[in-house]
């Protein structure tokens, strides 16, 4: 249940960033809401990016989970039925939100800065960092063998592609912690620790520097 909430969540997220007024993605129209059609091309365009984000995995290998029963399970929205069901949900309240003029609300767009930003850093780490990270088959063998009891009963294919997302999570979060360190060394950073002081009401601690995390799939 907590897995199907999380892919949920994400789609909520990515689909209400990307939805827009007219069609930018051409094709045919796969459904349509009053003279509003969403085609063949932006469903398309949607499910891919949203998987991608979610896997880690190019499209062919997207295409091979939603032929998988047990991920499908695990993840309905890999059903692309099921998917364009989820846009035609999203669709009718975001145009009913727009009507009510809720794109005049302050807080709301500060979350979608928040969003926007969030997304264009996770996008650019996993479009930077793709092609410099390798899983040694060597590697997902040795974890396999060592957390035998955990995968009792699970596919073996189902517990090597777990193994790769959390080797490739915690690779690409060195990764992030490299560019971050880098970052920082290169540019001035500077805090008005007074005035931080009046906004925490409180002495002023040193925080814990954190680098950007990358959502991991489920």
């Amino acid at each position: 249940m907590k897995t199907k909430i999380f892919y949920s969540v994400i789609a909520v997220m990515i689909l209400s960033l990307a939805i827009s007024c007219g069609n930018k993605y051409g094709g045919k129209w796969i459904a349509k809401i009053d003279s509003d059609e969403i085609t063949d091309n932006e469903l398309n365009a949607y499910y891919y990016a949203q998987m991608k984000s979610i896997y880690n995995l190019p499209k062919e290998e997207i295409d091979k989970l939603a032929q998988d029963p047990a991920q499908l399970e695990r993840n309905p929205l890999l059903n692309k039925n099921n998917f364009l069901e989820q846009m035609i949900q999203q669709r009718l309240v975001y145009k009913k939100a727009i009507d009510d003029g809720i794109l005049k609300n302050e807080e709301l767009n500060t979350l979608l800065d928040i969003s926007k930003e969030g997304l264009v850093v996770q996008y650019y780490i996993r479009e930077k960092f793709k092609n410099e990270i390798t899983i040694a088959p060597q590697e997902v063998e040795q974890i396999y063998n060592q957390q035998r009891a955990r995968f009792k009963g699970v596919p073996v294919d189902q517990a090597e592609m777990y193994i790769k997302q959390q080797l490739f999570q915690q690779k690409l979060n060195m990764k992030i912690k490299e560019l971050v360190d880098t970052l920082r060394d290169e540019k001035k950073i500077e805090k008005n620790m007074e005035l931080l002081r009046k906004e925490l009401n409180t002495p002023t601690q040193a925080p814990q520097q954190q680098a950007p995390q990358q959502q991991p799939a489920k």
